[in-house]
């Protein structure tokens, strides 16, 4: 089990993602289960369970109707199943009870990638490697904001100064540089400064 923590907008889900789509061949069967979070809150944890054991399988299955029953068809079906599982955005010790309760669930080989923002949360679960991604170093920030912004790697001229100021306040988060230089990209320079105003505040 490996958790990728830290806060909101850092890119934990995005590096899982690349994690999945890069070794997900080596596996038997995969499962990426998106914002457990406010599926759970929605729509209940058999119906996580249900979308894991499908797709880690890919066959339709009946439905369960209780947790208890669930966490008995995962452990039952995928203990000799070597899988690649992500659980995106994990906010309860309950979620990662029912979805991925211990090694023994899964066949030897298994990777289970946890995202979340509460390190706690992982402690409490027994998850010892933890990896906590960065912010952006100010050179690689000016780069992604760039990309969304300009569709180059460096601001156009006038622009520098005022791409350095944005940069400064979206504090190194990925997610914040894309939204603000997809926002801004073919916007005027008033457009900007206005948008630096209310970054500001």
């Amino acid at each position: 089990m490996i958790g990728i923590c830290g806060m909101g907008g850092l890119g934990k889900t995005t590096l899982a993602n690349a994690v999945y789509n890069r070794y997900s061949n080596l596996f038997e069967g995969c499962s990426f289960i998106d914002n457990v979070r406010e599926v759970s809150e929605n729509n209940g944890l058999t119906s996580l369970q249900q979308h894991l054991l499908e797709e880690i399988l890919k066959e339709k299955i009946s439905k369960i109707w209780n947790v208890c029953r669930g966490v008995d068809m995962i452990k039952s079906r995928l203990h000799r199943k070597k899988v690649l599982l992500v659980l995106d955005d994990v906010d309860q010790l309950d979620q990662l009870e029912k979805l991925a309760g211990e090694d023994g669930w899964f066949g030897s080989g298994s990777w289970i990638i946890i995202t979340t923002r509460n390190e706690h949360l992982l402690d409490q679960h027994g998850v010892r490697n933890i990896h906590k991604p960065n912010v952006l170093n100010r050179e690689d920030a000016l780069k992604l904001f760039c990309l969304k912004a300009f569709k180059i790697e460096n601001p156009k001229k006038g622009y520098e100064q005022l791409s350095q100021n944005i940069v400064h306040y979206a504090n190194g988060l990925p997610l914040a540089l894309v939204t603000l230089g997809s926002f801004l990209f073919r916007r005027t320079m008033e457009e900007w400064t206005s948008a630096l105003v209310d970054l500001k505040q």
